[in-house]
């Protein structure tokens, strides 16, 4: 059948870190990764359908080839289909704060058909809390890794997933992480409260929190995100973005996803889904970009 705009390529499976909330380590096990000739071969089948823009993904995109034989990495995997496919956009979805390395963002910033977009999950703001998660970063050097992007490119999406309410966090620890969140140049966060999956280390830890103390969290680092969101798309206007027209909606409307991950909402003007053009900003509204005329 015909296949979606923007499809998602799964290019590794599997994790071998094993951060204490997670549960993918034991039903998926060891990291797995997609050899790079059928990586190609697969980008190639979705090119003849006129995909314009891959998204590629996986549970640690950061360990991708390292199970291969020969050994690759996912930034020379990413060079790869640079080189060896005529794809026009392609998207990183997820990947650890370890793996954005100064090479991969100078890939990114210097690389039109990169989509200037970092996904960075972040998890919480406070090191006490990373430290009971097993994740294996501080604060301060994903604060610098962020800073990073932000610098090499301007106009970058910049998202994290970021977890309330795991055991054991207190008023202090949220308001670290609150904290911490407000001083970073985030776009867009997926906020979620922890929740338990039994075989997990943290299954186990004392202090689980009462769900009202969760959606309180929540509902405080959405506020602040929906003022920083607000005023990235306002940066955006009067600017020229790259975008991927989708599938219509509803009511016959027509939107785009630009480069930097904002969802514009087209004039009217029959352009076909699968598009790659670039579009002037002319507005925004309810958390959607609006789109001048298109170029002819």
């Amino acid at each position: 059948g015909k296949e979606r705009t923007r499809p998602t390529l799964k290019i590794q499976d599997g994790c071998n870190a094993r951060c204490a909330y997670c549960i993918i380590p034991y039903v998926r096990g060891q990291s797995r990764s997609l050899p790079p000739g059928k990586v190609l071969a697969e980008i190639d089948r979705l090119l003849e359908n006129g995909t314009q823009e891959i998204v590629l993904s996986g549970i640690n995109l950061g360990s991708y080839g390292k199970d291969l034989k020969p050994k690759i990495s996912f930034l020379d995997l990413v060079k790869l289909i640079l080189s060896d496919t005529q794809l026009a956009r392609l998207r990183i979805s997820s990947i650890e704060p370890m793996d954005v390395d100064e090479e991969l963002i100078q890939l990114v910033a210097g690389e039109s058909r990169m989509a200037k977009h970092f996904h960075i999950p972040l998890q919480s703001g406070c090191d006490r809390i990373l430290r009971k998660m097993n994740r294996r970063y501080w604060t301060r050097q994903y604060a610098e890794c962020v800073r990073k992007v932000r610098e090499a490119i301007p106009d970058a999406a910049i998202g994290a997933d970021v977890m309330v309410g795991f055991p054991g966090e207190t008023d202090e620890d949220h308001q670290a992480s609150a904290k911490f969140i407000e001083s970073l140049p985030f776009t867009y966060l997926h906020v979620f409260p922890y929740s338990i999956r039994s075989g997990t280390a943290a299954a186990e830890f004392a202090g689980h929190q009462n769900g009202r103390v969760s959606r309180e969290r929540s509902r405080e680092i959405r506020t602040t995100m929906a003022a920083k969101r607000t005023a990235f798309m306002k940066d955006q206007i009067g600017r020229k973005l790259s975008v991927v027209t989708l599938e219509e909606g509803s009511d016959n409307a027509r939107f785009a996803i630009s480069s930097n991950f904002l969802k514009v909402a087209l004039p009217k003007t029959g352009l076909a889904a699968n598009q790659l053009i670039e579009i002037k900003i002319i507005g925004c509204q309810d958390n959607v970009l609006l789109g001048g005329s298109p170029p002819n």
